[in-house]
């Protein structure tokens, strides 16, 4: 039913008449003598067709019915009309001169004695299928009768407030009836023409059940003006004018003074109104930093008493990961469900494992737990999912995690620190750890930008290989580096080296370096500089953009040539062999140890496939070592391979985290191409192994190691079984 009844102009319609809606559109009205109980049927007796045609039935106050068709016309001509209405005699006939302007449409009579009912399925009727079907939302014409149609209904209609904006999306709110319950359409009418609001909207009980709070979203460029908000539903038909004073406030500062912080208005402006643009994903990232939710937690700490918390709640486009622990000396527990929004809680399936308290907190015995709750994107923004914990009495009670990292490295190094890397086994990579640093890295690629560049000295004009070495804060080996790089006379003359710092907020330091070092040695350097820090393989990914040569070879920064030469052998190697698709020197500890003399993969007890290095820890001149021969990988340390074939396979995979395992993944994807990889015995290198990853907190974490370890044998198992095989039959053959 329609909340408000206007003033209805007197108008009768016994005899058909027709209306000019908009120069292509005609309205047609007619009240039957009969009740209309069957479709009407509009014909043209001189047989020109229709463009488009729609009708609708509706219920006048006398307990007759008046019929209203909609038609376009094909071409402008004089028309001869039979109306009909399904009963005998229902009948009428009309003539149009559609070649001139008729009487423009009369919102006021047509309303005229119906019924609210009637009234409020003409208005949803005309605003939300005849403006699509006919094509009226920008008519201006069309736009003016819909006001007035709308006044017609309802000449004092309350007013929907636009509260706030977020670029070009307005957030709308007003208070409508209790029995409001269910929302079908949602439309804005104003001087632009009609808009229909986003589909997903807030609607819940407000001021204890009297009426219900109303918020929605509508995306326009400018403010709308002269605006009205028609919501219907099965309950009936609301009108609002849209009042617009508010309008430039930030949705922060609307939140800020507005006291009604339900549950309910919250989780739709997360879910919802921050999935509209990354203003929008930004204005309620901050809205629930600067007022988060207090945390709450079950029980009571003691010797005792049971207690449960939960302490992550990392969300992303599938889900949520859940980490926590409950201490349960009574059997109180019988589980933990999500609230998945307007959706039935969700039971978590909880990994649990032992754990204890620090002393500060009592020392007690605890259970660790951690989960995936796969709820899809509904809580994807949210900081602060809320959660149910089941008791045995049947009662449940609300769990709230304390505020979740809003930015991509936080929101990393939580989801890596929620289970112990003595925990993180592959049930649990596999099933609540991948969804998440899935997502996480995939955003976090998204967001590394465009690199910039540096250039110190004239580059060689046609370089045969580039050297690219990504940097990540530490730099004490860049001297040792270009002084055993100029001190070669072929690496000089035909390689570039291209620095990528992947530390930006050190470029100024590296710059002042490497302007010395080139003063110093004489050596072209060209310096690219990451917008933000990206990781191992999206810097090396950007350093091999942007290299000129025929080859690359991947050398870290802590990596120094024993002598001259090395790279001249190892492109020498490419050179002679179409077949081999990458290759390897050896490297060398500090103590003259061997660090590397080609990549192999070896197995647990558990089964699990990690990467391992021949000969690592033998003496330096170890025979074995020293021959040079087909090996299933390289070290990324110092890899070199021709650029096309590094395009070929999209270079380093950029989905492991932070740096591991990405060397023996690109070996893999060039062995692929039915290409070999070759390590050679009398190239040598210094490797100050890994002292920049231990620079990386989230690598430190232990978990993320596990993690890449479990991507890259989800992904590579069966290969590097057959190729392990292989391996060892060469091997034999070797010895034999």
């Amino acid at each position: 039913m329609l909340e408000t009844l206007g003033q209805y102009a007197e108008a009768k319609f016994g005899s058909p008449h027709f209306f000019q809606l908009t120069p292509e559109v005609l309205l047609l009205v007619w009240d039957p003598a009969h009740q209309v109980n069957a479709a009407p049927r509009l014909v043209e007796q001189g047989g020109l067709a229709f463009g488009s045609i729609a009708s609708v039935r509706l219920a006048r106050l006398d307990g007759g019915s008046r019929v209203v068709w909609a038609v376009t016309l094909k071409e402008k001509a004089r028309l001869s009309l039979k109306l009909s209405a399904g009963a005998v005699g229902a009948e009428a006939t009309l003539a149009v001169d559609a070649t001139r302007p008729g009487p423009p449409a009369d919102a006021f009579a047509i309303t005229n004695g119906l019924s609210q009912a009637a009234c409020a399925v003409f208005v949803t009727t005309f605003l939300s299928a005849w403006s699509g079907m006919f094509r009226l939302g920008r008519s201006r014409s069309f736009v003016n009768f819909a006001r007035e149609l709308l006044r017609s209904v309802n000449d004092t209609p309350p007013v929907v407030e636009a509260v706030a904006s977020i670029g070009s999306v307005r957030l709308l709110e007003t208070l409508i009836n209790s029995d409001s319950t269910e929302i079908k359409t949602a439309v804005l009418i104003g001087d632009a023409g009609v808009v229909r609001l986003d589909s997903a909207v807030c609607n819940t009980p407000y001021n204890s059940g009297k009426s219900r709070l109303f918020l929605g979203t509508v995306d326009t460029p400018q403010t709308p003006a002269n605006a009205f908000l028609v919501l219907s539903g099965n309950w009936g038909l609301a009108i609002r004018r849209l009042a617009t004073d508010n309008v430039k406030r930030t949705v922060g500062q609307w939140w800020a003074a507005n006291s009604r912080k339900l549950p309910e208005v919250r989780d739709y402006l997360v879910a919802d109104v921050g999935t509209k643009s990354d203003e929008a994903r930004a204005a309620i990232r901050d809205l629930q930093v600067n007022d988060p939710l207090p945390a709450r937690r079950h029980g009571v700490l003691s010797e005792a008493g049971s207690f449960c918390a939960v302490e992550t709640a990392v969300a992303c486009e599938t889900g949520v990961l859940v980490g926590g622990w409950l201490r349960d000396p009574g059997h109180v527990y019988r589980g933990i469900d999500i609230l998945a929004g307007s959706s039935a809680p969700v039971p978590l399936k909880l990994h649990t494992f032992d754990g204890v308290l620090p002393e500060t907190q009592g020392g007690y015995a605890i259970r660790r737990f951690v989960a995936f709750a796969p709820v899809g994107r509904v809580l994807q923004h949210n900081l602060q999912p809320r959660f149910e914990v089941r008791l045995a009495s049947g009662e449940r009670e609300v769990l709230v995690p304390p505020p979740q990292p809003g930015d991509i490295p936080g929101i990393r190094a939580k989801a890596l620190s929620v289970v112990t890397p003595r925990h993180a086994g592959d049930d649990v990579l596999s099933g609540c750890l991948s969804p998440v640093l899935a997502d996480v890295q995939s955003r976090f690629r998204q967001s590394v930008g465009t690199p910039s560049e540096v250039r110190f000295g004239k580059p060689l004009a046609e370089p045969t290989v580039s050297i690219v070495i990504p940097l990540y804060k530490v730099f004490e080996f860049i001297k040792a580096q270009l002084a055993a790089f100029a001190a070669d006379s072929w690496l000089a003359g035909n390689a570039e080296v291209i620095y990528v710092l992947d530390s930006p907020e050190q470029v100024t330091h590296v710059e002042d370096l490497l302007a010395g070092f080139h003063l110093l040695y004489g050596l072209p350097v060209r310096l690219v500089v990451m917008e933000r820090n990206g990781g191992y393989a999206l810097a090396c990914n950007a350093g091999a953009e942007a290299a000129r040569g025929r080859y690359l070879a991947m050398i870290n920064s802590d990596v120094v040539p024993v002598e001259a030469g090395w790279l001249e052998q190892l492109c020498a190697s490419l050179m002679m062999d179409e077949q081999v698709a990458a290759v390897g020197g050896k490297l060398l500890y500090a103590d003259n140890a061997i660090q590397h003399a080609g990549l192999k993969f070896i197995q647990d007890d558990k089964g699990r496939w990690f990467n391992h290095h021949y000969f690592k820890g033998f003496p330096r001149q170890f025979p074995e070592a020293s021959s040079s021969r087909e090996v299933p990988g390289v070290t990324g340390a110092c890899l070199v391979l021709s650029k096309a074939d590094f395009k070929a396979v999209e270079g380093f995979t950029t989905d492991f985290i932070v740096g591991d395992y990405e060397d023996s993944d690109l070996c893999l994807k060039l062995r692929k191409l039915n290409r070999k990889i070759y390590y050679l015995g009398d190239v040598e290198l210094y490797h100050f192994e890994r002292v920049s990853i231990r620079k990386n907190e989230d690598y430190t974490r232990g978990v993320a190691s596990q993690y890449n370890r479990w991507l890259h044998q989800s992904r590579w198992q069966d290969d590097i079984i057959a190729l392990m095989e292989a391996a060892e039959q060469r091997e034999k053959g070797l010895s034999a």
